[in-house]
């Protein structure tokens, strides 16, 4: 069916065909997309990289297509959002500046999936940080490998929103079936799938809060202390533990719990 489709403030009208995939019903453009509006502000900018992940972000923060390249929304607050175009650090940097060039939104907050490297955490449990440490910088030794990581902090304004909620909320802060836990994430290039990883005694070395770990916060980290005073946050749903045992079967449940939470922390990001 066609359904016709506005969204105030933030896109032009314009056609779109709804269809089933195997995680729901996707939108797909029915006709070219229109001319690219001028630069807009906004007040969140979402990116996501899987399929799944942003599935979920469209479904549950309501947003609907504005272009090829941008879903846009103004429920909860005035937000658009993109997928990077692959997996790691390079990608979700090109997805932030993307973001900024468009929409010049106030706060970017990276949504998805990530592996657990904390054992208290639960499959379907979602870590918010504004602390990434990259772990990706390294010198390799006859004695072995030595890491050299490096970590990426939000502006205090966002450090303190977080903090904010939290202490509503409580901490860790609970949803119905999982809970929130405010914490690091570790972030590289490299896949986690071993509970021996040298990496992850690296990290829990580095700091004892780091919680989780994935292949993009790096970028958006790097993107947001070039651009200087860009205010971010990273919200991940556990959906594997970075080990042996590491599948997919656990996203479509880890993305939609990171994709709530986002929604419950809008009120404390925008202001």
């Amino acid at each position: 069916m066609n359904t016709r489709i506005t969204v105030n403030g933030l896109m032009n009208t314009g056609e779109a065909t709804i269809k089933d995939s195997h995680i729901g019903p996707v939108f797909a453009a029915s006709q070219a997309p229109q001319a690219h509006p001028s630069r807009t502000g906004c007040d969140i900018g979402v990116i996501t990289v899987t399929p799944t992940e942003t599935w979920s972000v469209r479904q549950t923060l309501e947003l609907s297509p504005a272009d090829a390249d941008f879903h846009v929304g103004d429920r909860f607050a005035r937000i658009a959002a993109t997928q990077a175009a692959r997996q790691g650090e390079v990608s979700a940097a090109g997805a932030a500046r993307k973001l900024v060039d468009r929409f010049a939104p106030k706060v970017l907050v990276l949504v998805g999936i990530g592996g657990a490297i904390d054992p208290e955490l639960s499959i379907g449990d979602v870590v918010v940080a504004t602390t990434i440490v990259c772990y990706d910088l390294h010198k390799e030794t006859p004695a072995g490998v030595q890491y050299r990581g490096h970590s990426w902090e939000a502006p205090a304004e966002y450090g303190c929103s977080i903090n904010e909620f939290f202490a509503v909320r409580g901490e860790p802060a609970a949803f119905p079936g999982f809970v929130a836990r405010a914490g690091m994430i570790g972030s590289g290039n490299a896949v986690i799938a071993s509970a021996t990883s040298p990496v992850r005694d690296y990290l829990r070395s580095f700091n004892d809060k780091i919680l989780a770990v994935d292949m993009e916060s790096d970028g958006l980290g790097q993107f947001c202390h070039q651009a200087g005073t860009q205010g971010w946050a990273v919200v991940r749903g556990i959906s594997d533990r970075a080990d042996e045992q590491k599948n997919d079967d656990h996203q479509v449940v880890a993305a939609r719990n990171a994709a709530v939470v986002l929604r419950d922390l809008i009120p404390y990001l925008v202001r």
